[in-house]
């Protein structure tokens, strides 16, 4: 996989791409120890096959540097960021997949455009404002990593899902330039205050002319299904939602075959004529 820097607002932001076809932009969500590779590394050789893959590292995670000053956690940026990726990437149309609130910044970006032909949002935020007990936990960085296991297994279904090597991955990288303390200040001004920042408007979900397809855990327990996708669902205008039963708010780490399949029948397929009416 090919890693470079993009130019950003005066700064860069890391972007790993590999494979071949079509361009898909990949955006990851907002955790401690969040990157591209940490939320789509499971994926990364079933959609390679098939796209020419962006992943990006949101500004304050993974490799991309932080910002200088706060705020710290930016929807408003990231959603610029991912912009600025779509607009670099060059291509008459770009397919975005997001996971958590990755998909809530792939709606905003893909909101107006119409670069933008289909998006996949994984555990998508942007439709809660209440914070819940399980989201509070995992937003903030650990003390060590059975602190961090503790937090990441509030996210899956099953806690065999988790490996310790995706637990040594992203406690180590929080443990590296203060990158745990950076993700602390980020929730310092208040984390029900930052969910809010990243809630989808109605009249924003309206601009989104794009294919999308929502995939979630039924047993997602810090972005429920009923607080988030049923909002997006209720004001996307070309929109379905997957319930997935017995998984999680990490879809890619439990049902990393049968959520790729899904993404990519999606990607894949063609849009119906405009001009034919729907079955009944």
């Amino acid at each position: 996989m090919k890693t470079e820097n993009w130019d950003f607002e005066g700064g860069s932001f890391a972007v790993h791409a590999e494979g071949s076809g079509p361009p898909l932009l990949l955006i990851h969500g907002i955790g401690p120890g969040t990157s591209f590779a940490a939320n789509f590394g499971a994926v990364v050789p079933a959609l390679a096959a098939h796209r020419t893959l962006y992943g990006i590292d949101l500004v304050g995670f993974g490799a991309s540097p932080r910002k200088a000053v706060p705020p710290f956690f930016d929807f408003a940026l990231w959603v610029r960021q991912a912009r600025a990726a779509i607009a670099r990437i060059g291509a008459p149309r770009v397919d975005l997949w997001g996971q958590s609130l990755g998909a809530a910044v792939a709606l905003g970006a893909a909101a107006g455009s119409p670069a933008v032909r289909k998006i996949v949002g994984t555990g998508a935020g942007g439709g809660a404002r209440t914070l819940n007990a399980a989201l509070d936990r995992f937003w903030q960085a650990p003390a060590s990593r059975e602190a961090l296991r503790l937090a990441m297994t509030g996210a899956v279904h099953d806690a065999a899902a988790l490996s310790d090597a995706q637990v040594d991955a992203r406690f180590d990288l929080l443990s590296r330039d203060g990158l745990g303390a950076h993700f602390d200040a980020m929730m310092a001004p208040g984390k029900e205050l930052n969910l809010r920042s990243a809630w989808l408007a109605p009249e924003l979900l309206a601009q989104v002319q794009a294919s999308v397809l929502l995939v979630h855990g039924r047993d997602d327990r810090p972005v429920p299904y009923r607080d988030s996708a049923l909002h997006l669902l209720d004001h996307l205008p070309d929109c379905r939602l997957m319930l997935l039963g017995r998984c999680g708010h990490n879809l890619m780490l439990e049902r990393s075959a049968e959520v790729s399949a899904l993404a990519l029948d999606h990607l894949l397929s063609q849009p119906l004529s405009p001009s034919l009416p729907c079955a009944t």
